[in-house]
């Protein structure tokens, strides 16, 4: 059961918009995180650190970052100021023209070794890509009768510069085993992150020991395998407060955590309110 917190708000389509802070912890982007789906990021203010896979690197201003579907990625704040906005666009949209996908886009969505790429603020294509989103955010700001159109056809030409960086880019090196193997080990967490899941467990989806599995995680997200699995486990429980009706018990058990009080202990800890206290807020 893979579920992620990405909630689309652009009318029918499954594209998702919003500005972040990254210093006002309002969302996982500073955890280290994947989904389904493709996301975009733009620099508005400041400048930021991305960390995908094994490759840190520094985004300034009006720079831009593909992160492709299925990439450990995290985004942390270089100064407390900085400021950046995400675009995220469905899988589902994306194999909406099988012909298409087919023939353009599932080349690069597909190539593991392609898990992002990066456009320099000054190059062309960031500043065309930037303007799409900046009219796409219009577009859904204003919300005119058959605005859904005219965002597919920005969304086409976005796709269309990933594409083109895809196939005139220099020659990609491999993913490594050890990448591979952290990848695995982080999609069986988000796929039976709800089920009791030990360090041994973890460890055997990667087909490695203990002691390399801790090993691994702590290099590629900073975090034993045990915390990268609740602080996942407290992504999905604090989505849930927010959006359903569910009463806390329940969501404790429903996100894996056997022990109620346990699980309002690294609530606590880690959003600085209790579960009951984040539902009763206004998010």
């Amino acid at each position: 059961m893979f579920i992620d917190t990405i909630h689309y708000n652009t009318g029918d389509l499954p594209v998702f918009t919003c500005r972040e802070c990254l210093d006002e912890h309002k969302t996982h982007s500073e955890m280290s995180h994947l989904h389904k789906d493709i996301e975009i990021v733009s620099v508005l203010k400041g400048s930021i650190r991305c960390q995908t896979d094994d490759a840190p690197f520094e985004l300034k201003k009006g720079d831009i970052c593909f992160i492709n579907h299925d990439c450990l990625h995290a985004l942390y704040p270089t100064d407390e100021n900085s400021s950046h906005r995400v675009l995220i666009i469905g899988s589902r949209l994306l194999k909406n023209v099988p012909a298409v996908y087919e023939k353009y886009i599932k080349l690069f969505l597909d190539d593991k070794n392609f898990s992002h790429v990066r456009f320099e603020g000054n190059n062309s294509h960031a500043a065309e890509i930037n303007n799409y989103i900046s009219e796409i955010e219009e577009l859904k700001k204003k919300g005119d009768d058959g605005y859904e159109l005219e965002m597919l056809s920005i969304l086409y030409k976005i796709l269309w510069h990933l594409y083109n960086a895809y196939v005139s880019g220099p020659s990609l090196a491999p993913m490594d085993a050890n990448q591979l193997i952290q990848l695995d080990m982080a999609e069986f967490i988000y796929e039976h992150f709800d089920e009791p899941i030990t360090l041994d467990d973890i460890a055997a989806s990667g087909h490695i020991s203990r002691s390399q599995c801790s090993k691994l995680f702590k290099h590629y997200t900073n975090m034993s395998p045990i915390s990268f699995l609740n602080h996942h486990r407290l992504e999905i429980s604090r989505d849930m407060l927010r959006t359903t009706n569910e009463n806390i018990s329940k969501i404790a058990q429903d996100c894996g955590f056997s022990d109620q009080s346990y699980f309002n202990r690294l609530f606590l800890r880690q959003y600085g309110c209790t579960p009951l206290e984040y539902r009763k807020s206004d998010v």
